[in-house]
């Protein structure tokens, strides 16, 4: 039986850029940090092949940024623990990894988000057998191929780039009238041959038997058929923050509500990254949000 004793000062759950940097600076401000992960290091950023932001991640791909961030905080002295968080309890004045036999008086939520999907007919059965959401993952199974990417934003954009220099044809497909991308990032597809950029576009269904073969879409107010051998989804992200109890206060979106500090409605409760709410979607976000937490924690 687990004894509800303190055994880190602060426990950070979740392994992607703002999780590690956390932990990185608690450990390094002297306070005694657990890094819990399910093995998914690195988060959303492990499938980005070239990331934009700060000086010393930009041009690396997310994977070699995740190894870094770890390495990083194994020597500041973390406690990296392998292993799916289920259940997050409080009894008194600590809060209670059950299944993991970790507890502290802060934890930090670090989850990050999940990628969103497009919920339509095709698109679960089909995952792995030309739905993806990954192109550097994927785009060289596809190369000479006509594809189709889903989304209007940065990432959409930047999978399209890639996939650019892969496929024979790339359709960015939006499903409102203008990209949200950055100006960079559209000028850039704008300038390729073979990217098109369709707008008031919305995906009815994936279809395929074996793989993709086409989808189905609403164009404009007209059903159209696009015969594609790949989707490539990037719709946007949902917080991923399950594991906190419901008595947490989340914004519309399902993204935990923080104060200055980044701390929740209950004392010795963090959430950072794409775990809180009006999280900008950046790495130097990330980052700010890790230095904020260690601070307040540290006091």
């Amino acid at each position: 039986m687990f004894t509800v004793e303190a055994t880190h000062s602060a426990i950070v759950i979740g392994a992607g850029p703002a999780g590690m940097k956390a932990a990185t600076d608690l450990a390094n401000k002297g306070v005694s940090t657990a890094l819990v992960d399910d093995g998914y290091m690195g988060g959303l950023i492990a499938n980005v092949g070239d990331l934009t932001g700060p000086e010393e991640i930009k041009g690396q791909s997310g994977a070699d940024v995740a190894g870094i961030l770890l390495g990083n905080a194994l020597e500041a002295g973390v406690d990296y623990r392998m292993g799916a968080a289920t259940s997050l309890e409080q009894h008194g004045d600590l809060w209670i990894l059950p299944d993991l036999e970790l507890s502290a008086p802060n934890v930090v939520v670090a989850t990050g988000a999940r990628l969103a999907k497009l919920g339509v007919p095709g698109e679960e059965r089909l995952t792995g057998l030309g739905v993806s959401s990954c192109a550097f993952c994927d785009g060289g199974l596809y190369r000479g191929e006509e594809v189709v990417v889903v989304g209007g934003g940065d990432a959409a954009f930047q999978e399209a780039l890639h996939l650019a220099t892969l496929c024979e044809k790339v359709q960015i497909l939006i499903r409102g009238p203008e990209p949200r991308a950055r100006h960079q990032l559209t000028a850039e597809a704008r300038g390729k041959t073979n990217i098109e950029i369709r707008t008031n576009v919305s995906v009815l269904e994936v279809v395929g038997d074996t793989g993709v073969d086409a989808i189905d879409v609403n164009c404009g107010g007209s059903a159209k058929r696009i015969e594609t051998r790949a989707v490539f989804v990037f719709i946007g992200v949902e917080p991923a923050t399950e594991l906190v109890p419901n008595s947490i206060a989340r914004d519309a979106f399902g993204a935990l509500i923080v104060d200055q500090n980044c701390q929740t409605s209950i004392g010795g409760l963090f959430a950072i990254g794409a775990a809180r709410s009006g999280h900008d979607g950046q790495v130097s976000g990330a980052y700010a949000d890790a230095n904020l937490v260690a601070a307040a924690i540290a006091g």
